[in-house]
């Protein structure tokens, strides 16, 4: 099990170049977890309604004969 003095000595053996990653890392440990302040959106919310338009069937087979060696 590390202890606070073992993780600190380590901690001042970090190269100079990495203390800023260091010190990001340890910011984003010592935060709080994030948690969604947002409600359930109403049962009539769609964001998406309209956006999409359907046109023709595109699975259907078609009646074209194909060329391979084109």
């Amino acid at each position: 099990m590390n202890t606070r003095e073992l993780i600190k000595a380590e901690i001042d053996a970090v190269d100079d170049a990495n203390i800023e990653t260091l010190h990001r890392i340890i910011g984003a440990l010592t935060k709080p977890a994030y948690q969604s302040q947002t409600t359930n959106p109403p049962a009539d919310f769609n964001p998406l309604k309209g956006s999409l338009t359907f046109e023709k069937d595109i699975l259907s087979p078609i009646n074209a004969t194909w060329d391979a060696d084109q």
